[in-house]
């Protein structure tokens, strides 16, 4: 897998994503990635219908957007199938979350 640096205006959350946050969380992983930087890509959609789609990273996205970040670190996975692509999100939300 290859680690690629893609600007944030070019990815797009998925609409599905269940997890929300709230103020300690926000606070700890911002605190997190000030001190540390973002050591942990993202999860992006490279199938051409389903291009950027954000798979995996919202929060770490949202904060190093909200921290003045414009590139992040991602990791492409070619997923065409949305139901997978959901089914991924869920899985990494609850190995991760």
């Amino acid at each position: 897998m290859q680690i690629t640096q893609v600007k944030i205006s070019e990815l797009k959350p998925a609409p599905y994503n269940p997890r929300k946050w709230e103020g300690k969380d926000i606070e700890d992983l911002k605190q997190s990635i000030q001190e540390f930087g973002l050591v942990d890509p993202l999860i992006v959609n490279s199938a051409e219908e389903r291009k950027n789609i954000v798979i995996g990273g919202h929060f770490r996205l949202y904060i190093a957007e909200s921290l003045g970040y414009t590139e992040v670190p991602i990791i492409y996975v070619n997923i065409p199938d949305i139901e997978k692509e959901k089914k991924l999100n869920l899985r990494l939300n609850k190995n991760n979350g």
